[in-house]
């Protein structure tokens, strides 16, 4: 439509914009794949628990507390009062068997690589000496002391769970850690509970039979109730079970730890010995 030139006084057309005019097909497809690379990462990411407190709880919410419900857990974070609770673990045993972690074995190893999954075990699976489902029921044990953040059932895969939170180290080099029990039959300790090393978990199951029972056992970096994963390319936030039970025992190499389900002649629980540990753990 005609328009008035201010300057040159004249009446002058001027053609509408076109919609697309100035774009080049050339910048747009890089800007369009680097978008999607971001927000691919960013997806990637967010399957791995936190390892460290990057994030700030402006308020106490109770709705943040980790529950059985099923919400999304990677965004469960500890509130800063409940993580306060949690105890430091100087004394760990095995979460299964005797004296020592008697009369069980390691059926696969942490890292282990799996045909089935395609990808690499991300904890220990430790079964009685009869393998199969001979261990089924048989009593797990807190491997440690500490505070249970999640307890119920994780999914399909994972059957009932129980992930206890316990700090190590002191001062700057403080940090949370979990110890996870999965695969259960059933669940002895709920959340918020304050066990001791050597407290009844639960016990052995198979994830309600899709495999043969077994106790898979973890113990990660974290901060977060998130049942996760059990298998990846990479250890993620995870450390090795078995090396890390052995480094960080307490107790010297030729004290037999007794075992939790030994007890007095009267019925009364053998006393708990802890021994203080380092403090670079």
């Amino acid at each position: 439509m005609p328009t008035f030139h201010r300057r040159k006084g004249s009446v002058k057309y001027v053609p509408p914009a076109r919609p697309l005019e100035g774009f080049r097909l050339s910048a747009a497809v890089p800007a369009l794949v680097f978008a999607a690379l971001v927000v691919g990462a960013i997806m990637l990411a967010l399957q791995k628990a936190p390892v460290e407190q990057k994030w700030v709880i402006l308020r106490d919410y109770p709705a943040w507390r980790p529950r059985l419900a099923p919400v999304d857990a990677r965004f469960a974070f500890e509130r800063p009062v409940e993580a306060a609770r949690s105890p430091r673990a100087v004394r760990f045993d095995s979460p299964l068997g005797g004296e020592g972690g008697a009369l069980t074995y390691n059926a696969q190893p942490f890292m282990a690589p799996n045909a089935r999954f395609g990808s690499n075990h991300l904890a220990d699976d430790l079964n009685g000496i009869g393998g199969m489902d001979t261990d089924l029921g048989d009593p797990v044990y807190a491997a440690c002391a500490g505070r249970v953040v999640y307890a119920g059932a994780a999914g399909e895969g994972w059957g009932n769970m129980v992930v206890v939170e316990y700090v190590v180290g002191g001062g700057r080099v403080r940090r949370a850690e979990q110890a996870v029990y999965a695969h259960l039959r059933s669940i002895s300790a709920g959340v918020g509970a304050l066990v001791q090393r050597g407290d009844l978990i639960g016990e052995v199951g198979g994830a309600g039979g899709r495999y043969p029972a077994h106790l898979h056992f973890e113990i990660r970096v974290s901060d977060v109730a998130d049942p996760g994963r059990g298998y990846f390319r990479k250890p993620l936030n995870r450390l090795d079970p078995e090396a890390t039970l052995a480094a960080r025992r307490g107790a010297p190499d030729d004290l037999l730890n007794p075992a939790p389900a030994i007890r007095e002649p009267g019925g009364e629980a053998l006393p708990p010995v802890e021994v203080e540990v380092g403090e670079g753990l």
